[in-house]
């Protein structure tokens, strides 16, 4: 058996299917994409203000301790320190648990996404297998002698050059044997 070394057969129809299918996963992934830029962006953007209070409070803890306890302030300072640093780690604390929502999210998406691929390339093959089942079944009425009636295809259905041709095939093939009697 000869190998097939052309893999572009019908040119209209592959390209289509392959540049509906790489457009559509293509545009989906973008989505996530910029989901996850922002949302990591967001995130880096408090984690930097966590950073600099958090500088901030052990600049304030070194100044404190050279401090006297006696100043007023004192007592003041500790405290919004205490505060900040508490708002700190609940903020980092949101932040971490965001980041796992959105692990989960990607892997819900990319179980959703490739569902959905599923169903459109089985409804996508359909289109093609559905003419050419019919017309199989048109050539085993012709191995047994019977010339089939051909019905158009559905709406959108694929293969309608090829199918229009093998019509047009049943159709003289039928008309020579009409005349053949």
């Amino acid at each position: 058996m000869i190998r097939r070394r052309q893999f572009i057969v019908d040119k209209k129809f592959q390209f289509k299917t392959t540049f509906s299918v790489i457009t559509i996963v293509s545009l989906l992934t973008l989505l996530v994409i910029i989901a996850i830029a922002s949302t990591i962006a967001y995130n880096n953007d408090k984690m930097h203000g966590i950073i600099q209070t958090e500088d901030q409070i052990f600049q304030a803890l070194t100044a404190i301790s050279s401090q006297q306890a006696k100043d007023p302030s004192y007592k003041t300072t500790v405290a919004n320190m205490s505060r900040d640093h508490v708002n700190n780690f609940n903020i980092a604390d949101r932040i971490t648990q965001n980041n796992w929502l959105l692990i989960i999210a990607l892997l819900i998406f990319i179980v959703i996404q490739g569902m959905v691929l599923y169903i459109m390339m089985i409804l996508k093959t359909h289109r093609i297998s559905g003419p050419i089942y019919v017309m199989s079944n048109y050539i085993k009425e012709m191995l047994n002698g019977k010339f089939p009636h051909p019905r158009p295809l559905r709406k959108k259905d694929e293969l309608v050059d090829f199918y229009a041709l093998f019509t047009e095939l049943v159709d003289t093939l039928s008309k020579r044997e009409i005349k053949k009697k």
